[in-house]
């Protein structure tokens, strides 16, 4: 429909099916799409720049009461229940793999996250990089405004961010819009914000593999030192992922695939965790964050604090998720 008049839409329907749509059907679906934002008209795009100069100032909380609560002291209790569901000792982390999955269904890996934060001194800056679900203009992106959390706002440090944008051959700052809803920074972001009220973050999407980002991080942190956390997920198969329901077969392959990655991370060797992956047929989401990380993952080596590979039981479909300390 988009760049047509709703009679091109009309003759071109009655040309290929020999049916006369009324055009109050098409004007009644013209303006449910244009509700959606799944048409690009007018009014979407002025919506869409209006959300753009939004997100240049602030970005909001999306899943606040979805996924944690929304006031402070309901979230500390939130954190506090997280915690208690992992028992065991945790070192202190340099570098943090934990998930961006729904925290309900991953408790324990948040639980193990929490744990080794606890024993983590206070880092000045968090360098948190997601996996980017929205598309990107360049391989990788950030937005340097405060990102609202039930514990105050997570302030940007943009002086690190001027200096990673200086090292990078492509314009970091470009893509706002695929931060609205993101929530491979909002779910990981909650947790570390409750841990570090301090902190300042520098909020990070890799949509493509990018070396240049690795090796500019490197340079990056020996000037600003921080921690740095990987807000990523394991294996996705299923129907929902285009497999087959899940099964026993299905599953042994995730696991094997899945904890095979994080114990080659676990060595120091992001290139092994990477070959041993393959083809990735279990669709790894860490893939694209690794492969840019690694110079800054090689030689680090660590313990895997925890993994589930997690059912959803309405589509027959399920997520690996996991948390590793380096």
């Amino acid at each position: 429909m988009e760049g047509r008049t709703l009679e091109e839409v009309q003759e071109e329907v009655f040309k290929a099916h020999g049916v006369l749509v009324p055009k109050k059907e098409l004007e009644d679906l013209l303006k449910a799409l244009e509700e959606a934002g799944l048409l690009l008209t007018e009014e979407v795009e002025r919506r869409l720049r209006e959300e753009e100069e939004r997100l240049k100032r602030e970005r909001p909380m999306r899943l606040a009461g979805l996924s944690y609560p929304t006031g402070e002291k309901e979230a500390r209790a939130f954190l506090e229940a997280f915690r208690a569901s992992f028992h065991e000792e945790a070192p202190a982390a340099q570098a943090l793999l934990l998930p961006h999955l729904e925290p309900a269904r991953v408790p324990e890996a948040y639980g193990a996250a929490l744990a080794a934060l606890e024993k983590t001194p206070p880092p000045e800056r968090l360098y948190l990089v997601g996996v980017a679900h929205r598309p990107l203009k360049e391989r990788a992106a950030a937005l340097p405004v405060p990102f609202h959390t039930p514990f105050g706002p997570a302030e940007p440090d943009l002086e690190a961010l001027q200096a990673l944008d200086a090292l990078l051959p492509f314009e970091l700052f470009n893509t706002p819009l695929a931060f609205r809803e993101e929530h491979s920074l909002e779910l990981p972001l909650f947790f570390l914000k409750g841990a570090f009220p301090r902190a300042k973050v520098l909020p990070l999407l890799v949509g493509r593999r990018s070396p240049e980002l690795g090796e500019a991080l490197r340079v990056v942190l020996r000037d600003y030192p921080g921690l740095l956390v990987l807000a990523v997920d394991l294996s996705h198969v299923g129907p929902r992922f285009g497999d087959q329901p899940f099964s026993r077969p299905l599953a042994e392959e995730a696991r094997r695939r899945d904890l095979g990655f994080l114990e080659w991370l676990a060595q120091g060797k992001p290139e092994g965790a990477l070959a041993h992956l393959g083809a990735n047929p279990t669709r790894v989401d860490a893939v694209e964050v690794v492969a840019s990380l690694s110079p800054l993952l090689a030689g680090r080596k660590g313990q895997v604090l925890a993994y589930r590979l997690d059912l959803e039981a309405p589509t027959l479909s399920a997520v690996g998720a996991g948390t590793l300390v380096l």
